[in-house]
């Protein structure tokens, strides 16, 4: 679901308009001469505060023009500043009540997990955003929210249907990454690779990013290259995103499994488990835990193979000939 502070970033733009066009139209009025003081202080007697001024300021004497003006100016700044409090007030409101439908579609993620319920909170966002200028964007976060849930699917669906002449540079390189890493997570490299040649007019400027640096190692990781993935791995464990850092310690699980380094990859897991996870992080993490067990258990079965055929043999020398 889209940030709420993008949501509503909208309503803020308009909102200091609007402050900075009454404040316009108060203090222009007044000097075109459309209302005078008295008019003013007849409406607001209460802001009447009859301060005046007089003397010098690092040596330079107060104008004229100001003095005379200077208790009119302050009331004016207190109208001024109550319309720009009124404003404030107002986006406060509607940020929270964004924010609030983001925390409690979060809640329900951690309550009940990638289910129905969640994805119908978020297709009802969906629904509200479709037609407006943030709607391609919150659409790949739809997209995104579909693939941790694995109904990859869904995803596709979703970034079909999204019009990419609405993106700039920056979110067509981010639509392109989704694009590739699910085409990844599906097991389709050849369409990845065609996705990553047809997005690199707008990835490459963005190369550096850490979620397309991810999925450019997850297809070095698909292509079996270990050696260069898991160097491309390594240097995201440094990023300062904490989702791309435990995405790329699961993948580098993977790969020290690939290259026989099960010690590595047993150290890696006790460090990454004090991170925050997604709940997909979380079954990722258990799936890497089974993979370790497995590992090891091979590995002892191996062991134990060996032992029993070393005895073997040396029972066989030993035994008396006939």
């Amino acid at each position: 679901m889209i940030k709420a502070r993008l949501e509503a970033r909208t309503l803020r733009i308009w909102l200091v308009c609007v402050v900075i066009f009454l404040s316009a139209v108060l203090i222009v009025s007044r000097a075109l001469g459309f209302y005078s003081e008295a008019m003013f202080y007849s409406l607001l007697p209460f802001l009447n505060f009859n301060l005046s001024i007089s003397g010098t300021v690092f040596g330079v004497e107060i104008p004229a023009w100001f003095a005379d003006n200077f208790s009119f100016a302050c009331s004016l700044a207190c109208v001024i500043g109550v319309i720009a409090f009124s404003a404030i007030v107002v986006y406060l409101i509607v940020y929270l009540i964004l924010r609030s439908q983001r925390v409690k579609a979060a809640k329900t993620l951690r309550r009940t997990g990638y289910s129905k319920e969640y994805y119908d909170l978020l297709e009802k966002k969906r629904s509200k955003l479709a037609g407006t200028s943030l709607g391609p964007r919150n659409d790949l976060c739809i997209a995104k929210a579909y693939c941790d849930g694995r109904r990859y699917e869904d995803a596709f669906a979703v970034l079909r249907d999204i019009d990419l002449d609405r993106f700039d540079s920056k979110m067509a390189a981010e639509y392109y990454n989704l694009y590739t890493y699910l085409f990844l997570l599906t097991g389709d490299i050849k369409s990845a690779r065609s996705t990553v040649a047809l997005g690199e007019p707008f990835t490459q400027k963005y190369a550096d990013k850490p979620s397309q640096r991810l999925t450019a190692a997850l297809l070095k990781y698909a292509e079996q290259d270990y050696y260069a993935a898991q160097k491309e791995f390594e240097e995201l464990l440094k990023c300062d995103s904490n989702e791309i850092r435990v995405s790329a310690g699961l993948y580098l699980g993977l790969v020290y499994l690939r290259i026989h380094k099960k010690e590595l990859a047993r150290k890696l897991v006790g460090e990454l488990g004090k991170y925050k996870k997604t709940p997909r992080q979380s079954e990722d993490m258990l799936k890497l835990l089974k993979k370790l067990e497995t590992a090891y258990a091979l590995e002892d079965e191996e062991r134990k193979a060996e032992a029993e055929k070393n005895a073997a043999e040396t029972a066989e020398e030993a035994a008396p000939a006939e």
